[in-house]
């Protein structure tokens, strides 16, 4: 047995690796760098910054992977090029500036939940916020993080070009079910969501010029109706929000036609295995907060209970911060 305390003292030091992170995107630093190399003193100066203390921000860029020194210059990596760089459409800093932020302010509750239980913390929906963070931060996860896994799942469904109708569920900016339109011209969209997230979906359907075949429904899905007539339905990470997921899972099967699919990309947390431990301390504010963090096997025994006739799962390691549970399953 390791009694080696450093273990444990390290895991202080990943907090300064996501401020020096966090630090470069609020400067832009990478857009700067994109367009030509600098060193620290010339960066400093285009920064307005502590030219000493650039330097070491550089410095400190360069270990974590995200630039790299030639000489005295230092140049973006292609990790940075991809995703950190402002402007472009595959920039993805706002997600990592609000996860960062969610996490942050996560942590300095988890004292009094541990102490005091949910007490005051909020479990009631808040679809303005969603709607805030579905207009900038998940736009930008679903366009450049989860849409590959996404398309790849559905256009390799066997009956997908035949489809005349789906069903984005929890659509958020919406991205996911436009992208599927587009890859079957002959099909039918419904983005659902909370009224004040289908109003930006709604901005992004004229954007792909899709008002003719995608249309928006809002509601509370445990609540209201989500339409019927579907071929497929896609959801992901909706799951851990509802009080009754049977009842959501028994809607979603009726509403779906004979031989539908629903596709269902959730995170599962077991706490007996260290395999996947950033499931479980991703979702460990989630938990404290007693939302229904789903066990492995949770969903797939649900399925059968409601009436599923063929389950698919499998884990995809494809998708933003922690391994993903996908189950593909037919009514």
């Amino acid at each position: 047995m390791n009694n080696n305390i450093n273990k444990y003292l390290s895991l202080l030091l990943i907090q300064y690796q996501t401020e020096v992170l966090g630090v470069a995107l609020d400067l832009q630093l990478f857009k700067i760098l994109e367009k030509e190399p600098h060193t620290f003193q010339s960066l400093s100066k285009v920064l307005e910054t502590n030219p000493h203390n650039t330097k070491i921000l550089l410095d400190s860029l360069v270990l974590i992977d995200l630039l790299w020194k030639e000489g005295e210059f230092y140049k973006n990596e292609p990790i940075a090029q991809r995703f950190f760089v402002h402007g472009k459409k595959s920039y993805c800093g706002d997600v990592f500036l609000h996860r960062q932020n969610m996490l942050e302010s996560g942590r300095t509750m988890i004292k009094d939940l541990v102490k005091d239980g949910i007490g005051k913390v909020k479990n009631s929906p808040q679809p303005k916020k969603w709607a805030d963070v579905a207009k900038r931060f998940l736009r930008q996860e679903q366009e450049n993080l989860m849409l590959p896994t996404a398309l790849d799942i559905v256009k390799n469904l066997k009956d997908f070009q035949g489809m005349k109708k789906f069903l984005d569920l929890g659509c958020s900016s919406g991205i996911i079910g436009l992208e599927i339109a587009k890859e079957n011209p002959l099909i039918q969209g419904v983005l659902f969501d909370y009224k004040e997230v289908t109003d930006i979906a709604g901005e992004h359907i004229k954007e792909y010029g899709l008002e003719s075949r995608v249309k928006t429904l809002s509601g509370d899905i445990e609540k209201n109706d989500i339409g019927s007539g579907y071929d497929l339905i896609w959801c992901s990470n909706i799951f851990y929000f509802f009080q009754n997921k049977e009842e959501v899972i028994q809607k979603i099967y009726d509403s779906l036609n004979p031989n539908g699919i629903l596709v269902s990309i959730h995170v599962e947390v077991d706490e007996n295995s260290k395999e996947n431990i950033d499931n479980y301390f991703y979702f460990l504010f989630l938990n404290m907060q007693e939302r229904s963090v789903l066990r492995p096997m949770e969903l797939t025994n649900l399925f059968k209970e409601i009436g599923f006739k063929s389950i698919n799962s499998y884990t995809t390691h494809d998708t933003p911060m922690t391994p993903n549970q996908v189950h593909i399953v037919k009514k």
